[in-house]
């Protein structure tokens, strides 16, 4: 009980940094009950919004393997970063054929297969 007080007493003197972690701190505490512990405070995202969050997800994980910063990654980045997709489709993603692709280039791509399906 003391460690559940504490964590919170930190979330509120720390703000959001460590709010937004109390649903983990959640998970870890032997205190709550099992049946509360992986509780989400959200419903679970349907339709565009989940289209939305798993856009913005392959975004960070593109944006994270562009380490120049130039806007553009090749397929050695792709599979460093762990996006397989992208390093197997590589040739279809980078029409000119120019070695690198642009998120706008994966975004076409990813359109394209949705419209054939």
């Amino acid at each position: 009980m003391k460690r559940r007080v504490l964590a919170l007493a930190l979330a509120a003197l720390a703000g959001s940094a460590l709010a937004a972690d109390e649903p983990r701190l959640r998970r870890s505490d032997p205190w709550v009950a099992p049946e509360a512990r992986f509780r989400s405070a959200e419903p679970p995202a349907e339709g565009a919004a989940l289209d939305a969050q798993a856009l913005a997800k392959l975004k960070r994980r593109f944006d994270a393997a562009d380490a120049q910063r130039s806007g553009a990654i090749s397929r050695a980045q792709a599979e460093r970063a762990g996006l397989g997709f992208v390093a197997r489709h590589f040739e279809q993603i980078d029409r000119r054929a120019s070695g690198s692709i642009s998120f706008e280039d994966l975004q076409r791509y990813l359109a394209e297969r949705e419209r054939v399906r």
